[in-house]
């Protein structure tokens, strides 16, 4: 009797155990460790003066972790959460006071020193929702929407907590995502509702075939925030800016991309934006931005050789400051000048180059940026949310701009060897030339440098 019930048991607890696995199909882990070296010179900032100057020689070595979960469910769902650890080699970036292993009580902080971790993603995923074209991703998740001009997912560096829904109804694809940018709202006996910003976005994208025009792209966006809005913070570009906290831009664009002929690529983009620019004097933003550009492959010549162009305008102040463009979630490759890494507001970007492949994995590739204020008397620089966050040329608060329009040159050769699949190391020198907006003031008086050395694995 007892040996009858330990098989019903033992078939219980497998039945129990088959339902409890069987949900899980399949499941990925993948990951990269991203290692960047850095030496700055007359580009690195010095907090030790003022007016704030740009010290001679700086450098520095940051590394980042991630490793991801993606778990297939039945019904088609799909679980995906990415950690992330990262900080500068050397620094100690324990939680001080902490005990445990590898801590000492009297000692202020861990003896093993460890990097912050944090969740960088976690979303599901929900495809085929209800048998019909919708999928639908719920949770923090990346977004990327043409080349990065207003939303990007290039390195990873700006994330959502959103709600995104796409409608596949091929050639058209209707995208709609609802998000919580900020949210300083308390929750308790004594609660306040203020201090929250909101984003909505729409991308309409219709594919072409056998056509000249690839496709094209319609998208509305809308940063929305009360007259309370959040303190000005890195995590939402368009409302930053003194005195800005109630700022609630919406933006309406076209994009698209063309095959004019074999080995050519073009592209087009342009924006115009409006809204609240929450100033005191109750103003509205009217701003512009565009982008043309294009890159030329010849693909059947030894070295493989490929040439590029690409421009870029967005509007500046103008008399009162509302003509500014509102720089959004931007980050292209290339940063448009790895080293000033332009901010997209009141500024031309001119940028020819080219690239040649002299073995089969190594790629050499040389980059020239000529930057012009769009308006000589409004100041224009660097974006701080960008790689080590630009040596802010352009911040009013640390630089004195002449009343010119020219702001300088920039060359960057970039060196690209594929060690394998997934192994790829990158060597980049950049130099920015100031010219007459820039140069001889006080703070930014010579050339500056930027070696970068980066070694990324992925698994």
């Amino acid at each position: 009797m007892k040996k009858l019930w330990l098989v019903v048991a033992l078939v219980a607890w497998g039945g129990l155990a088959i339902n409890s696995f069987a949900d899980v199909q399949n499941i990925r882990l993948s990951g990269d460790i991203r290692i960047r070296g850095y030496y700055l010179n007359s580009a690195a900032e010095n907090e030790g003066t003022i007016p704030e100057t740009f010290q001679s020689d700086s450098h520095f070595i940051s590394q980042r972790t991630r490793v991801s979960v993606e778990a297939d469910l039945e019904d088609h769902v799909l679980v995906v959460v990415t950690m992330k650890a990262e900080g500068t080699w050397g620094a100690d970036n324990q939680v001080s006071g902490s005990s445990g292993a590898g801590t000492e009580d009297d000692a202020d902080g861990a003896i093993n020193r460890r990097w912050d971790l944090g969740i960088t993603e976690a979303y599901v995923q929900f495809n085929e929702l209800f048998y019909t074209a919708a999928t639908l991703k719920l949770g923090r998740q990346y977004l990327h929407y043409g080349r990065g001009l207003i939303i990007s997912s290039v390195e990873q560096e700006y994330n959502y907590d959103a709600a995104r829904l796409v409608l596949d109804y091929y050639p058209l694809t209707v995208d709609i995502v609802g998000a919580q940018l900020v949210n300083n709202q308390t929750f308790g006996g004594d609660s306040s509702h203020l201090g929250s910003a909101d984003l909505l976005f729409i991308n309409l994208r219709y594919e072409m075939s056998d056509a000249v025009l690839k496709d094209i792209e319609g998208y509305f966006g809308w940063v929305a925030q009360g007259d309370s809005g959040p303190i000005a913070t890195t995590r939402v570009p368009p409302t930053m800016g003194a005195g800005r906290d109630g700022s609630s831009p919406l933006i309406f664009g076209v994009r698209g991309d063309l095959n004019l002929t074999e080995g050519l690529q073009t592209w087009f983009e342009g924006a115009y934006e409006w809204g609240a620019d929450g100033t005191n004097s109750d103003r509205s933003i009217s701003a512009f931005l565009f982008n043309v550009g294009g890159r030329y492959t010849l693909k059947d010549v030894q070295w493989v050789p490929a040439f590029n162009a690409n421009y870029i305008f967005a509007s500046g102040g103008g008399k009162h400051g509302d003509g500014a463009f509102r720089p959004w979630f931007d980050y292209v490759d290339g940063y448009n000048g790895y080293l000033f890494a332009p901010s997209l507001s009141n500024i031309h970007i001119f940028n020819l180059g080219a690239s040649i492949k002299p073995y089969e994995n190594t790629t050499l590739s040389l980059q020239a940026y000529y930057y012009l204020k769009a308006d000589r008397d409004s100041a224009a620089g660097s974006n701080i949310n960008v790689d080590f966050g630009g040596p802010e040329f352009g911040n009013p608060a640390e630089v004195t701009q002449a009343n010119s329009s020219d702001l300088g040159w920039e060359i960057d050769t970039i060196l690209g060897y594929d060690y394998s699949k997934d192994v790829r190391l990158q060597l980049v020198y950049g130099m920015f030339i100031p010219e007459a907006a820039l140069k001889n003031t006080p703070e930014v008086n010579s050339v500056a440098h930027e070696v970068r050395a980066e070694v990324n694995v992925k698994f």
